[in-house]
């Protein structure tokens, strides 16, 4: 594999952005490839240690050959950025959909359509991963979601919005996440993700919903991966 990092001068976001790009040991500019942007770039990286997985997987042929590209993101921007009332979340939206996408659109060779490009994110990740597909349905069609930490204030935003193209969505969610906590206080995302799971399901959303025994952890996450991967991809 070769992980290569690229520094974006977004406009959107006036501020240079860091991406890493992960391509597979094969990668051959005559071909097209999936493109997964995963959002908690540095964590995933580190603590989910994505990309061997993404080699291991991939020399297993249990995932197509695709590109990764990891956005990391500063933890004091984190809330701003990902939830949808945060003062940078619909310029990081912009970001991601407009300037990242077409970045790797014209320096790496990329499936050009929507059902080529998967937003993954953990927590707050998987809900800014979920609202920018809503918002630019064109662009991206699938969504990997690991304990999307929504409420219900979010998902009623999710229930009117109309969704026109098909979207394919993966939740993965631990039985023990019913008191997590964040600066909105205490999820029980256990009952969130139930809730966004039946709203979905009455949209034009191909839709798979996971289990998993354990908490809100990177321990799980990490573990878990593959599920995820497998279902989407594989």
């Amino acid at each position: 594999m070769a992980l290569e990092e690229i520094v974006v001068h977004s406009r959107h976001l006036g501020t240079p952005e860091t991406l890493i790009v992960y391509t597979p040991e094969r990668y051959s500019p005559l071909y097209s490839y999936p493109v997964l942007y995963v959002q908690d770039g540095a964590d995933y990286l580190s603590l989910g240690k994505f990309a061997t997985l993404l080699d291991e997987m991939i020399q297993q042929k249990e995932l197509p050959d695709l590109i990764a590209v990891f956005l990391p993101v500063d933890k004091e921007k984190r809330t701003s950025r990902y939830h949808p009332d945060g003062a940078e979340h619909l310029a990081y939206r912009r970001f991601l959909a407009e300037e990242v996408v077409r970045y790797m659109d014209t320096h790496y060779s990329t499936h050009p359509l929507g059902n080529g490009r998967t937003l993954v994110g953990v927590s707050l990740g998987a809900v800014v991963s979920l609202f920018t597909a809503l918002a630019y349905p064109n662009t991206f069609g699938q969504v990997a979601s690991q304990s999307i930490a929504m409420d219900a204030e979010l998902n009623r935003r999710v229930a009117e919005t109309p969704i026109s193209v098909p979207l394919s969505l993966y939740m993965q969610i631990g039985t023990e996440e019913t008191a997590v906590k964040s600066t909105r206080g205490s999820l029980d995302l256990v009952t969130a993700n139930e809730e966004l799971r039946d709203i979905l399901q009455t949209k034009m959303v191909t839709l798979a919903f996971e289990t998993f025994e354990g908490d809100h952890t990177w321990g799980h996450w990490q573990t878990h991966l593959p599920r995820m991967l497998r279902a989407l991809l594989g």
